[in-house]
Parts: structure tokens; C-alpha cells; sequence
């Protein structure tokens, strides 16, 4: 894909009336490169769908800038494609003609466009055009360190392939000694999703990122002017929906071949709850081999998979108590409601099968809702809006007791303890009485003046209220969670 500057710039104008969330940060430090005084190589990476291209449209948005969509093919198909775009940028018919095909000419003509005032050049899904010619990073960081780092330019490589982008810029990688900075685009939090969903009652809002994740395309595709019911129906239980058949398409649009189907069982198994390597291997029947062939893109390039460790783990590499989940929540979704019920779906059932969905949300609700109160954990300690300060947050477990929520204060102990629950019901005395024993636990890691947090959907009971109310506790629904700290 080809894009000159006007054409460029006409795309984000017509896109512009699209809502541009929480990209603040990540557009400060694109401009902050922009308007350095010297030659800029800045590595944008994040996952598929995240957003990585609309960010760049809106950063080069009255910029002289020119952006290349790398596809899967060999260099000398890019080449002509490349200097294409750089004619259609000169807006010279005569080179247009004969548009630079060759890497003296390409670059020649990247260094007469840079010397006249700073340049923007995107390059985007590198990862493609590097799985079919490995000597482009070569080539590129050797023109760089003769000719490139001169110029008036602000180069930036983008790619959703997070792992091949590690090993393209990294080490000793042949790009790695060009990179002047580097972005990581990664999917919204919960809050910054709610913004965008603009839902005004907080469950509304949470249960659409339940749903969906932080995935912005993902979000766009449920409206506040539908129920939830028929957003389920619209945006995913129904054939004709954009994400009925997500998950294959992740794998169908990414720049290396997967098995799919092996892909698939992997990420089905984990959903049905197994988080064990050996139980995902049993449930998928790989042997280890091949389970580490799949899992390795699962986690890296795609970020489908995370492992999960207790958060106090002293050996995250060998650890026992080593876990795999599901990063995303769509696919969570997906594989608990869509997939087992496609034959309904597709046969006509598909509102008889929504209004199962809903039956069941308040269950599956329950993990989703615990990441995002440790997510509000880690963004209100960043905040200063809690007490005590957590460098670490995450979940607790052994053989007899389990945790939602721990934050590690900077000594390694346990400064915060917090339990979750995703119910209509008031979070009750007997409850809080588990949740205490479980607490116990964790035994001289515990502060002496650890801030118990409680989160629940349905409210307290006046004990637990009370008890609240004598002791370090906060107790938070969703109107809290999406409060400005």
C-alpha cells in the first residue's frame, strides 16, 4: 500500500471525526522525536489491531509526510512500490513514470526529500517485507550509518509482529544500532476504554471491556444507542458480525504461516481453564515440541498468551506455579460463547443463544473484572491516590489459598491485599471472614499496615461497612473505578 502526503493527509481528515483516546503520551513522544535536530529511527511496535496506524495518521497529520505499507512480498516488488510512493510525494509526473526501483535510487531520492526540510517516512508491517528478504535489515542500517543519519528525517518502522520487531532491533540485530528511540503501543486499559465506549452507567462500561478488551477496533464496533444484548448480537453473535470470526483472522492477516488449527486448540484450551503446560499440551494434543512451537508467537508476536506467576515469585524462569492465560478478552469471550455455539448461531438461534450469553455473563465476568481492579490498583498507586506505594501488582496463590490482588511494595512485601467479586449480591461478612483467612497466609510478608481494598459490583453489608470503617480498608464498585483519581 501506497500513500502520498495529500492522500495521506485526506485519509486522516476524513478519518478525523473518529474518537482519539489516550494516545496522549504516545503522541507526545512521537513529536518530541519530530522536532529533535537530528536524524530520528524510531521503532513503533504493539499487537495487531491496536492501533499503531491510526496513532501515526494522527501524528503526521500536517507533516511532510510519506508512508509505505510493507506487504509479504521480495524486494524486488517492494523496491518500485517504495519509489512509487516517493514520486507520488514529489508530485512529478515524469518520475512517476519511472518511479525509483532500486536501493541507490530509493535512497537518493530519500536524502534529496530530507535536505530540503525534516521528512516523515513510515514504514509500516516491516515485519513482512523482512520474512521475505532477511538482508533488508542490513541494508537499511548500512545506509543509515553512512548517509541516513545526516539527513533532515524522522524514519519510523512499524510492525505488529512484536517478536520479529525484537529480534530486527535489538542485540546484536543490524538495526539495533540505528534505533535513536523506540514506541510501544499497547491496548487501552479499562478506564481509557471506557472513554472511548462512553457508556454512562459504569457496569455498562465494564462489562463492554469484559467483553471486548483494550483492543481499540474492537471497542468501535459497540454503540451506547443499543442495549447490551443487541451489541452482543450485532458486533459478535451473528454471522454477518465483524467479530464473529476474529480469532482466524488474526492468524490469516499475520506475516508468517501459522497452523491454525493448532494455533486454536492452544487458545481453546486455555480458555476452558487449562493454565498448566502439561494440561494445555493433554487438551490440545501437542507433545512439548510442538506446544512450544505455537505458544512462542502465541505470547510473543501476537500477545494472545502471558504466563502468570504468584506475585511473589523469586524465580519467575522455573517456577512450579508457572500459569498461561488469555491477555485478551474478546478471545475469552469468543471461545466461551461463540465458538461452541456457531452451529446455533449460524442456523437461525443466534438471539436464543445471546440471551444464554447473558445468563451466563455474570460468571464469566468474574476474571476479567479481577484484572481490571489490579489494573486501577497500579494506576492509582502510579497516581499517588493510594496510601502506600506498589512497584508489582498481581495475584497469589498455593496449594490452599489464593489471592485476587497483592502489591509488592519495594522491600517485596505485601503493602496492598484486595479481593474481587462480580456479583449482584452485597459482598457479605462471610466473605470478607474467607477473604481475612486467605490474607493470613502470606504470613511475615504481610506489612503490619497493609491496605485491604474490596471491590464488588453489588455494594456491602453494614458489617462489612463498618469493619471498613476501622480498619486500613477502602471498599470500591464501578463508579469508583472509573473515577478521576
Amino acid at each position: 500500500m501506497i500513500v502520498s502526503f495529500m492522500s495521506f493527509v485526506r485519509r486522516v481528515e476524513e478519518r478525523w471525526e473518529m474518537t482519539f483516546i489516550n494516545r496522549e503520551r504516545e503522541l507526545a513522544d512521537l513529536e518530541r522525536f519530530w522536532a529533535s535536530d537530528r536524524a530520528e529511527c524510531i521503532p513503533v511496535t504493539g499487537r495487531r489491531r491496536v492501533g499503531k496506524t491510526f496513532l501515526l495518521e494522527h501524528f503526521a497529520a500536517g507533516k511532510r509526510a510519506i508512508y509505505y505499507r510493507c506487504q509479504l512480498k521480495g524486494t524486488p516488488e517492494q523496491l518500485p512500490l517504495l519509489g512509487q510512493a516517493l514520486a507520488d510525494f514529489v508530485g512529478d509526473e515524469l518520475l512517476r513514470m519511472q518511479p525509483p526501483a532500486s536501493w541507490p535510487a530509493v535512497f537518493a531520492a530519500i536524502e534529496r526529500l530530507s535536505r530540503q526540510e525534516r521528512l516523515l517516512l513510515i514504514l509500516d508491517e516491516v515485519p513482512y517485507w523482512a520474512a521475505r528478504d532477511e538482508s533488508l535489515p542490513s541494508v537499511l542500517q548500512n545506509w543509515w550509518d553512512e548517509r541516513g543519519r545526516a539527513l533532515d528525517l524522522m524514519l519510523v518502522l512499524c510492525g505488529s509482529a512484536v517478536q520479529m520487531m525484537e529480534q530486527l532491533l535489538t542485540g546484536l540485530a543490524p538495526l539495533a544500532g540505528c534505533i535513536t528511540g523506540r514506541l510501544q503501543v499497547r491496548p487501552f486499559d479499562f478506564r481509557a476504554a471506557a472513554q472511548l465506549l462512553a457508556f454512562p452507567d459504569p457496569i455498562d462500561a465494564l462489562t463492554s471491556y469484559g467483553i471486548l478488551g483494550g483492543v481499540p477496533l474492537y471497542l468501535s464496533f459497540f454503540r451506547t444507542d443499543r442495549s447490551l444484548r443487541q451489541n452482543i448480537l450485532q458486533a459478535i453473535a451473528s454471522p454477518a458480525a465483524r467479530l464473529y470470526v476474529e480469532p482466524q483472522a488474526v492468524f490469516a492477516t499475520h506475516y508468517r504461516a501459522f497452523d491454525t488449527g493448532r494455533a486454536l486448540a492452544v487458545l481453546r484450551a486455555i480458555a476452558h481453564g487449562k493454565h498448566r503446560w502439561s494440561e494445555i499440551a493433554d487438551a490440545a494434543g501437542l507433545n512439548a515440541a510442538s506446544l512450544t512451537r505455537v505458544m512462542e508467537p502465541l505470547i510473543g508476536d501476537l500477545g494472545l498468551v502471558e504466563r502468570v506467576l504468584p506475585v511473589t515469585e523469586s524465580h519467575p524462569t522455573r517456577s512450579y506455579y508457572t500459569q498461561y492465560h488469555l491477555t485478551d478478552n474478546l478471545f475469552k469471550f469468543w471461545f466461551r460463547f461463540i465458538e461452541p455455539n456457531q452451529g446455533h448461531i449460524e442456523f437461525g438461534d443466534a438471539e436464543r443463544i445471546v440471551e444464554l450469553i447473558l445468563h451466563q455473563l455474570p460468571d464469566y465476568m468474574g476474571l476479567p473484572f479481577e484484572a481490571m481492579c489490579r489494573d486501577w490498583v497500579r494506576l492509582a498507586s502510579a497516581a499517588g491516590a493510594l496510601p502506600l506505594r506498589v512497584g508489582r501488582v498481581g495475584t497469589w496463590w498455593n496449594p490452599d489459598h489464593q489471592l485476587d490482588i497483592v502489591g509488592l511494595d519495594e522491600t517485596g512485601q505485601a503493602a496492598i491485599v484486595g479481593e474481587v467479586k462480580w456479583q449482584a449480591q452485597p459482598f457479605t461478612w462471610d466473605e470478607l471472614r474467607r477473604y481475612l483467612e486467605h490474607t493470613r497466609a502470606l504470613g511475615s510478608r504481610l506489612r503490619p499496615d497493609v491496605l485491604h481494598l474490596l471491590f464488588t459490583r453489588g455494594g456491602f453489608t453494614a458489617d462489612v461497612q463498618q469493619w471498613a470503617a476501622t480498619t486500613n480498608a477502602r471498599l470500591l464498585e464501578p463508579a469508583d473505578l472509573l473515577a478521576p483519581f
